[in-house]
Order: structure tokens, then sequence, then C-alpha cells
């Protein structure tokens, strides 16, 4: 696992670390969820709401935000570059980690997921509240997008498909979306694409195979590395992960390049969604 300095926010954190530092007031919780619907039922007091659909996208054209749409954001969050950010989120807090990602890409260093989300909040008993948090906006910096991180569709079908020597490629969706035996079930237009399969040569790697089911935390570390083990991947290898719009694939990103510490691993946003509707794209099923 990778190491911190004392320093650092630790990538991953539990409810009791939370707990302790929501006292001594030295972290801003976030809760993002599909829409901000779940915020307002209970969230972690002095939590902010960021909504994955109409906060981490564009609204005129597909893709993640723009550095300046992304610096607004925070601002109006009050956010600062030192602020430690603790996200969590519902639907095993994939949308959390689209954040984390969309973040880190953005150059956010002081940044944590809390791990088990949203249902980790609700089953810890408390502290949750329904009063919303009164925002002090900032003027928030951010570094030009890290694309060490992330991968284009023309990168990926230039050095990526048909995962040729020294690289992988992991698909995040579920085994029959993998097969191409299932549509989307959720139908949003940024979602929407004619054809079922895989990138060829890509493993399939559901997301929540990383997770315990009864919790919805993170396994242990070494149960972690042996599901990658198992896909073929090691911890240093040259990974490009993807599911349908870069949700599901982000928190693969985080559990291998977060916990595992593989620097060369890539999230490809633009999913099946973008991949799936190219004229000419080579699909396997």
């Amino acid at each position: 696992m990778r190491k911190e300095s004392p320093s650092a926010a630790p990538r991953l954190v539990d409810m009791p670390w939370l707990r302790g530092h929501l006292e001594d007031g030295t972290v801003l919780p976030v809760e993002v969820g599909v829409d901000a619907s779940s915020y307002y039922e209970a969230h972690v007091p002095g939590a902010v709401a960021i909504s994955w659909l109409d906060d981490l996208h564009e609204p005129d054209r597909r893709g993640l935000p723009t550095q300046a749409r992304t610096e607004q954001l925070l601002g109006g969050l009050g956010v600062s570059p030192d602020t430690h950010v603790v996200l969590y989120g519902e639907d095993d807090n994939r949308y959390a980690a689209y954040a984390y990602w969309v973040l880190r890409y953005y150059g956010h260093e002081r940044l944590s997921l809390l791990d088990g989300g949203r249902g980790a909040v609700l089953t810890a008993g408390g502290p949750v509240t329904t009063d919303r948090t009164d925002l002090v906006t900032t003027r928030y910096a951010s570094r030009v997008g890290d694309e060490r991180i992330r991968v284009s569709r023309d990168e990926l079908l230039t050095h990526y498909v048909g995962s040729p020597s020294g690289t992988a490629l992991l698909d995040c969706r579920t085994p029959t979306e993998y097969r191409g035996r299932e549509g989307c079930v959720v139908d949003l237009p940024l979602m929407r694409h004619r054809l079922g399969g895989h990138i060829p040569g890509a493993r399939n790697l559901q997301h929540r195979d990383l997770l315990d089911p009864a919790t919805g935390r993170f396994r242990p570390l070494g149960e972690v590395r042996e599901v990658f083990a198992d896909r073929g991947v090691g911890i240093a290898d040259d990974v490009v992960l993807y599911c349908d719009v870069g949700d599901r694939s982000a928190l693969g990103w985080f559990a291998l390049h977060e916990l595992l510490g593989n620097p060369n691993a890539r999230n490809y946003d633009g999913g099946w969604s973008e991949y799936g509707s190219l004229v000419g794209a080579p699909v396997h099923r």
C-alpha cells in the first residue's frame, strides 16, 4: 500500500476517523449522488452536496467538466486548494469515486474517499442531519488536467485496443454488459449507445468484486490485489479501466491507483457510451 507523508491526506478513511475529524473541523465532507436528492434526506453534519449528473458533466457537450467549471464548482462549495475534502456517496460510492478522480485530475491533493460511502454513514448510527451547510465561497485555482490518469478515445484506439503486450484493459461493468447481453438500465442521454459488447482484449472486473457485499466497503488490500491478479493485472502494469461513462471504472481506478499504488492505472471516462458508438471500432461479444 502507498505510504503517505504525515501531512498528506489518507486516500481512504472510515467512519470513526471521519467522526473524530468532524469535531476538530479539519475536513469538508462532500456527498456525491447521481443527483443531490439523498443529501437533503440526511447527511453528515457540515457536508455539502455535489450532483454527479449536473455538476460533473458539461451541460452542452459530453465529457468531464472543464477546468473553469470545476474551479467554479469547488469555489462555490467553499473549497480551497488546502481544504481536506472527504467524498462519500450512494450506489457503492461510484459517483463519489468519479468525483475523487475528477478532483485528482485537476490537481486537488488533500482528498479522501469514505470507505462504504453513504451506507457506512447511515449504518454507523450518526451523526447525520438535514441542516444545510452555510457556504462561504472562495476563488479556487486548479492545475491543468493530469493526463497521466486519463485516457482519450484516440489514445485508446492507438495503444490499448486488443490489449497489446505490456498493457491491460479492464471492463468494470456487469458480466452481462461485458458480453453484450444487457442494455443500460438508466436511460440518460449521455449513456445512450447502439452496440453491445466490450473492447477487444478487455477482461471483465465488475466494480463490486472489489467490495465486501455485506458492508459495501473495500475488501482487505490482499484480496483487492488478488482480484486484479486474477485478471492478469499487476500493481505496476499499464492499465486502462472503463465502464459505461467512467463512474464504476473510477472506483476500480481508485483501488488500483490509490490503494495499491499503481502509477500507470488510467480511467477511460468516455467509456462504452463513447466506444460503443464509434463507427468502425472493433467490438467483441
